[in-house]
Formats: structure tokens, C-alpha cells, sequence
């Protein structure tokens, strides 16, 4: 069934007045909001047609119809027109922040909630450390003949203790061996330095089995990750809580509690974006947080010295205004780092 211009100009329809009133959409709406001159049945087929195609859904049987996940995303990716107003809203939001002397991380905290100012939505902001994290000392300390635990200490005075099980029985002596060969090839080593030939020349040296180097290599990266934890901040949390979609107690209380926790906060913006592109959009059920399926988030990560120094998600409801968000959060990354040095250069004069 082909998409023919008709059939685009009733969905963008449907779409607009969905955002504006959050009530499904009639055949005799869409002919007082269309220029068309078309008739109430005649829209009616068309509709009943994109919802053969998936891109809107009949949610009651007495109802109009509502976009769908599918319809959202075409939007999105092809019919969205981003306007000069846009322009406007960053230049305002320039002037919020140009009074303020700022530091990287307070900036990116002071965008998020003015984001969710401008926007009504809720903004979450990831910032990761700038330094890698490095090994300072490993130790291992006999517990039996078949487990030992694993001190991992990290230049940050980090100390995690993790019990390190062996197929082999392993003596308390060999325990110092053992010890002595990890510092000698993983001290001041990050993330990055645990490569596969590293890893086989400790595997040789210990004589571990295929058991113990996997618990080490798991517990060494566990605690490194751990310690280049990356700070969230979430503005604006009750704003969703604003629109209908989530007057529901329980849904709203399921929402609140995603944005408490950290590792799903992490999850939701943590992610590696391909050399064109400077922004993600997941849409209902495209997102893999359960209970963020009735929503849509739009995140964009920004680039200072050519270092990725972190990232702001917009969370919504699917009939999110995504002119509004996308507009803004475009002309934010394409202009973070003249704004940033800008803002500074003028607390110099």
C-alpha cells in the first residue's frame, strides 16, 4: 500500500492534534483541520488504511485513532519541519545562562534545568569523569584451597574486595606469587591496558585456570568501571507527571522510581553515537526500560576539545513536541563550545 501525500498530510494531522489535546482523532477533525476538501468518509478510508499500514492505532472501539510507535518515528525521521522559531529559543536560552560564570559540569547541570524549563519535559544530564581511572595495587588473599578474595584498589583510593573462585586447588604461597605478578603487569594500567596479550602472558605466568582469570577479569573491570562512574542529574522529574498519559498512580510511580535509579539513568543516555550523527531518538516501545514504553526520549551528547564530555536526554510522552525538543537540543550541540568559551571570554573583560 503506497504512502501517498494524502495519506501523509492526515497522519501529520492526526499527529498535531494528538500533541495538542491528547484525545484521539476523528475523521471530522481532520477535515475542519485540512484544507482538503475532502469528506468525512473519504478521510476515514485513508485512516483506516495507515492503520492497516501500523502507523496510527484505534485504542477503543468507539474512538478516533492515535499515532503508533511507527507513526512517531516516520514523523521524526521524515516529516518533521524544523522552524526559525527554534533559533529563537536557543538565543533565550543563551541570555539564561550568560549572566552565570560557569564550569563545564555546572553548565551542563544549569542546561538541564532549563531545559526542562523551556520544554516542560523532564532532562537528564550524564557527565563522566575526564581522567581514566588506573590500578594502584592488586592483592590476593587466600580464603580456602578453591577461593581467594581479590583487593583491587584503584588510584582513586577506590577498595572493592571480590571472592575469586579456581577449578585447582591453590596454595597460600601461591597466593603471593600470584599477587606479585598482577602488579607487575596491571599497576597504573586502565580499562584499556587489560588487552588479550596482556591477559594471556598473566594467564602463563600464574598458571591459572580458565576460571580464576575470568572471575579476575571480571572483578578488575567491574571495579574500574565502578570508579569512572558517571554523575546524573535529573531536572525537571515531576513535569511528566503534568500530562495525561501518566495521571495513573501507579505508572506514575513506577516512572519516578526509573528516575531514581542510577544504572538505569545510565542505560538511558549511555550510548555511542556514529561520526554523523549528534543526536538519538527512541520512541514507545523502542526504548529497553520497561516503563519508559509509553514515552519518548531525544538525547544529544556534546563535545568540548573533541572529547565527549557528556549528554542531555529529553524525556516525554510520545506525543511529545519533538519540533520544540529536537530544535533545541540541535542548535545546543552544533554551538555548545562557542557558547561555553563565550560565556567565559565575557567574565574576563
Amino acid at each position: 500500500m503506497e504512502l501517498n501525500d494524502r495519506k501523509i498530510q492526515i497522519l501529520q494531522a492526526i499527529i498535531m492534534n494528538y500533541l495538542e489535546t491528547a484525545e484521539p482523532v476523528g475523521s471530522r477533525t481532520i477535515s475542519r483541520r485540512l484544507p482538503l476538501g475532502l469528506s468525512s468518509a473519504t478521510i476515514r478510508n485513508e485512516m483506516s488504511d495507515l492503520e492497516e499500514m501500523g502507523l496510527i492505532v484505534q485504542p477503543h472501539t468507539s474512538a478516533g485513532r492515535i499515532p503508533s510507535t511507527k507513526g512517531y518515528r516516520l514523523y521524526v525521521d521524515h516529516l518533521i519541519g524544523l522552524t526559525g522559531s527554534n533559533k529563537e529559543r536557543f538565543n533565550s536560552l543563551r541570555g539564561m545562562l550568560s549572566d552565570k560564570y560557569l564550569q563545564l559540569d555546572s553548565l551542563m547541570k544549569e542546561m538541564g534545568d532549563i531545559l526542562a524549563e523551556l520544554t516542560k519535559y523532564t532532562a537528564i544530564v550524564a557527565m563522566p569523569q575526564f581522567r581514566k581511572t588506573r590500578i594502584k595495587r592488586l592483592q590476593l588473599i587466600p580464603l580456602n584451597t578453591h577461593s581467594m578474595i581479590l583487593v583491587v584498589i584503584t588510584d582513586g583510593n577506590i577498595v572493592r574486595n571480590n571472592v575469586i573462585r579456581t577449578k585447582h586447588p591453590v596454595q597460600a604461597e601461591d597466593t603471593y606469587r600470584m599477587t606479585d605478578i598482577l602488579n607487575a603487569h596491571l599497576a597504573g594500567s586502565t580499562i584499556e591496558g587489560l588487552d588479550a596479550n596482556v591477559l594471556a602472558q598473566i594467564k602463563q605466568e600464574m598458571g591459572a585456570d580458565s576460571t580464576m582469570m575470568q572471575g579476575l577479569l571480571e572483578a578488575i573491570t567491574n571495579t574500574l568501571r565502578y570508579a569512572e562512574n558517571v554523575d546524573v542529574f535529573t531536572s525537571g522529574a515531576t513535569n511528566i507527571l503534568n500530562f495525561p498519559e501518566f495521571s495513573d498512580i501507579a505508572r506514575a510511580r513506577a516512572l519516578m522510581e526509573v528516575f531514581q535509579e542510577k544504572d538505569k539513568m545510565l542505560s538511558l543516555v549511555d550510548y555511542d553515537l556514529k561520526d554523523d550523527e549528534s543526536m538519538k531518538i527512541t520512541i514507545g516501545s523502542e526504548n529497553t526500560i520497561e516503563q519508559l514504553k509509553d514515552c519518548s526520549v531525544v538525547t544529544a551528547t556534546y563535545k568540548y576539545g573533541g572529547q565527549n564530555i557528556g549528554s542531555i536526554s529529553v524525556v516525554g510522552p510520545m506525543r511529545m513536541d519533538y519540533d520544540r525538543v529536537i530544535g533545541t537540543l540541535d542548535y545546543l550541540v552544533k554551538d555548545f563550545q562557542n557558547m561555553f568559551e563565550e560565556n567565559h571570554e565575557e567574565k574576563k573583560e
